[in-house]
């Protein structure tokens, strides 16, 4: 199934590219694939916009932003199901070939994961999901993912 998914994602991605057209990524939810309306507008840093537009998570190996996302990671406690380093305790691993859910595999597929929660009761993590002074910036949940990847026993950085 996910072979099919990724083919026709390529698919898309060769035929916009082709045609020089241009647009944002579309977000769906984990729990049902179901539109996720994402207000562009908080998409406001360099890094976000970029995720925005291609879907590519621009923080993969970069140690500031890796550093970062620890904290983050340490902060809202994913620690806690997820384990240190993301290898998985109470909840599933998050660095190894296999995923709970196959979207997780690319860094669009995480980034929709932790913004919106799953079935399996990881409730959203994603800013206005939450209290409106709660939740993460897609720039904070981009820098989370960049530490999860770099912890990744198969050296994959979701942007393959």
């Amino acid at each position: 199934m996910l072979g099919n998914t990724l083919k026709s994602a390529l698919m898309i991605s060769l035929l916009a590219f082709a045609t020089g057209a241009v647009a944002d990524v579309t977000f769906s939810a984990t729990q049902d694939g179901s539109a996720l309306n994402i207000d562009k507008a908080m998409f406001d840093t360099p890094a976000a916009k970029e995720f925005l537009a291609t879907g590519k998570n621009p923080y993969i190996g970069n140690e500031d932003a890796i550093k970062k996302g620890k904290k983050i990671f340490n902060l809202y406690s994913c620690v806690a199901c997820h384990g240190g380093h993301g290898e998985g305790a109470v909840g599933p691993g998050l660095i190894g070939a296999n995923f709970r859910y196959a979207k997780n595999a690319t860094n669009k597929g995480m980034f929709e994961t932790i913004w919106h929660g799953t079935n399996g009761g990881m409730g959203a993590k994603g800013f206005g999901l939450m209290a409106p002074d709660d939740g993460l910036k897609p720039d904070e949940v981009l820098q989370v993912i960049s530490f999860v990847r770099s912890n990744s026993t198969v050296k994959m950085t979701g942007n393959e």
